[in-house]
């Protein structure tokens, strides 16, 4: 760790921030790439390569707003094309541009190129709001963006298309997250997809705005061309991955894995070039101190910075983030096979306001990491939760990879800066950076070396079985299958602490073992090394399950979806059945996935979404049926509500759903369960036998 340098970290953060931004698979990320290419190339790495992948690229230039006419203190046309800070919002129409291939333009002005409108400020613009309001009849719709009551964008685009809009331009993220509310000068740019321009501006416009239209109308001007695009010199909708190898001794099928991703928006300091800059340092220290002496690595050890992690999946594939590191866990399954951990930075530069970060892991390296944060005296500076979340590339590697994974680094302040144009490198600090080299430093080191794997499978299991006791007092009438999946969790319980018993026993044994009698010490832990590798790769990627309120939001045992759509299914037919109510009836309703957010929309703009997030071509939601299956009772929320349904029909359909999809979709998932954990628990018998 003494070889560690935060300042030559900090220097390469600075020199990638003014690169700009880096749209995935674009010019200026690919360049930022082939320039890490070049950074490794000059480390004693023993294997540098650059590695293609398809994506889809977007640019956007000339993004502009402003306000043509307003009306203050009774005063009309007293603004003179004031201008309003903005940005055309990632993979979303400008007012003009290419997109795939075909020209479009929404301009009502300049030939099309500029599009000048009555704004209408339409709340968060639900169905509901936009009823009341009538037809937009081409205005620019404001809307406030609150992904935790509206959910993704795109669906508030969807809604508004339909009354008439010409296009949208939007202001804030969340109402709080972690306590704070968006940064009122913040332009959050992450919106993928929708059928309008779509601009997004800061809280502090947006007030402007609102206050203008409080004496009456205000016009404003949009001008932007936005484009999908080729991305040179790589061929048609090309990206790369950077990837540098450090050669095990002994065990070279054997992995440790650093990452970080290169795209960002806007200069994209803390998300990630911090990340990249220290994937760069840790390559530097590992490769040098090998080669002076210092430091032996019986592991590989791979440094990766990948591309298109914000964006870039294929055209219309709900999952379009997460592309470079999906590309290189299909391209690399010798890694995934035998990977020990993986250490992705997403985020590192940030000073947190409450002085703890958070790691977010795979369980089964809990302990490795309190052991090292504890050996580096931070045990209060850094804070561990789990699960791995599937918005970082550490859902490649752990759950669709099926290995350890460890995600740094989540702050209390991070929401406030993320993907505005406030993630630069004003705000870097060298405490936090500091901070990630010196951990990841020691658990890198460490697992290159140990005897033992430290991967400890036990509290992934009870997180499990907490689920399943929950799920099973929600579903009395499947006792019988939820039974025999908890008998199959405790057979794979019982072989994992046998495991972990027999790991302490030959770490002890090979620490006081005289040098002839290592060898076969070795060979057992070898043995138990690779049985653990191969149990995890089961447990990880078959109990993980993953959907929720759009599509990927949520991450959750396999058949948790299923089971909370079920019981409220069940409890709304309960309801209708005893004539409590209607309106309990559509409150559970409402509780069922994708209702969260579609009972605020209309018929056609739910089905527009769901076509979306249910497709053929789901890329990486699929690999181990991770993504659960929805089921549509819109239609009969809206049927009871407006009276076109009778209480009869809407049992029957409900039933009918509930039989036909939801009980044989439980029935799938535990029996998948099952099978996986008796697989899993067969694996480490043998070994342990």
């Amino acid at each position: 760790m003494g070889e560690l340098d935060v300042g030559r970290a900090m220097a390469d953060l600075e020199t990638l921030c003014e690169m700009g931004e880096k749209v995935s698979g674009g010019p200026v990320e690919i360049a930022a790439q082939e320039w890490v290419y070049e950074r490794m190339k000059e480390l004693p790495l023993d294997t540098v390569e650059i590695e293609s992948f398809p994506t889809t690229s977007w640019t956007h230039c000339g993004d502009r707003i402003t306000i043509v006419s307003a009306q203050e203190s009774g005063n009309a046309d007293s603004f003179d094309d004031e201008e309003v800070p903005c940005a055309i919002s990632s993979f979303c129409f400008g007012v003009w541009g290419i997109w795939y291939g075909e020209q479009y333009s929404f301009g009502t002005e300049d030939d099309g190129l500029t599009l000048i409108a009555p704004v209408i400020d339409i709340g968060l613009g639900t169905v509901a709001e936009l009823d009341e309001i009538g037809s937009l009849d081409g205005s620019i719709a404001l809307v406030e963006r609150d992904d935790s009551v509206t959910a993704w964008p795109n669906v508030v685009i969807e809604e508004v298309s339909r009354h008439g809009a010409s296009a949208v331009v939007s202001y804030g993220y969340t109402s709080t997250m972690y306590g704070h509310t968006v940064h009122p000068d913040g332009i959050k740019q992450n919106v993928i997809g929708g059928p309008l321009p779509y601009f997004a501006i800061s809280v502090s416009s947006a007030t402007h705005i609102i206050e203008l239209l409080q004496n009456g109308e205000v016009v404003l001007a949009l001008e932007g061309e936005a484009n999908t695009v080729d991305a040179a010199p790589y061929g048609s909708g090309e990206s790369v991955n950077v990837i540098g190898y450090l050669e095990g001794t002994t065990h070279p099928d054997e992995y440790i894995l650093f990452s970080s991703h290169m795209d960002t928006f806007w200069d994209g300091a803390w998300d990630t070039q911090s990340g990249v800059a220290c994937v760069l340092e840790y390559a530097r220290v590992f490769s040098e101190a090998r080669e002076t002496g210092m430091f032996v690595n019986e592991r590989t050890i791979v440094f990766v910075s990948v591309g298109c992690e914000e964006a870039g999946g294929p055209a219309d594939t709900w999952y379009n983030s997460l592309i470079g590191s999906y590309e290189f866990v299909r391209a690399h399954p010798e890694v995934m096979e035998g990977l020990v951990v993986a250490l992705n930075l997403d985020g590192v530069s940030l000073k947190t306001d409450s002085g703890v970060y958070w790691v977010e892991s795979t369980w089964e390296i809990n302990d490795f990491l309190t052991e090292a944060t504890y050996d580096l005296g931070e045990l209060g500076q850094i804070n561990i939760y789990n699960p791995v979340w599937s918005w970082t590339d550490a859902w490649s590697y752990g759950s669709v990879g099926g290995g350890s994974a460890a995600e740094i680094w989540w702050t209390d302040n991070m929401d406030v800066i993320y993907h505005t144009q406030l993630d630069n490198y004003d705000l870097a600090d060298e405490e936090p950076v500091d901070l990630v080299l010196r951990l990841y430093t020691v658990m890198a080191a460490r697992a290159a070396n140990a005897i033992v794997l430290p991967l400890n499978l036990l509290p992934t299991l009870s997180w499990a079985e907490e689920f399943l006791r929950s799920e099973a007092a929600a579903l009395p009438y499947m006792d019988d299958e939820f039974e025999a999946a908890q008998a199959a969790l405790d057979s794979l319980e019982s072989a994992v602490a046998t495991a972990n018993l027999r790991s302490i026993e030959l770490e002890a044994a090979y620490a006081s073992a005289e040098p002839e009698e290592r060898t076969a010490i070795r060979a057992e832990a070898d043995a138990l090394n690779r049985a653990l590798i191969d149990a995890r790769r089961i447990v990880t990627s078959w109990t993980v399950g993953m959907g929720g309120k759009m599509a990927s939001w949520d991450v959750f045992l396999r058949p948790d979806q299923h089971v909370n759509d079920l019981s409220c299914i069940d409890r709304a037919i309960q309801v209708l059945e005893t004539g409590i109510g209607l309106q309990q009836a559509l409150n559970s309703l409402a509780s069922v996935y994708t209702m969260e957010w579609g009972h605020l929309f209309s018929p056609d703009t739910y089905a527009a979404t769901m076509g979306w997030m249910i497709n053929d071509e789901m890329y990486w939601g699929d690999d181990f049926d991770q993504q659960q299956c929805y089921v549509n009772v819109h239609w009969i929320y809206v049927g009871l509500k407006d009276g076109t349904l009778t209480k009869q029909q809407a049992m029957t359909a409900l039933d009918e759903i509930r039989r036909g999809e939801l009980i044989p979709w439980v029935e799938v998932d535990l029996l998948k369960l099952e099978w996986a954990w008796l697989e899993a628990a067969a694996i480490i018998d043998y070994v342990c036998s």
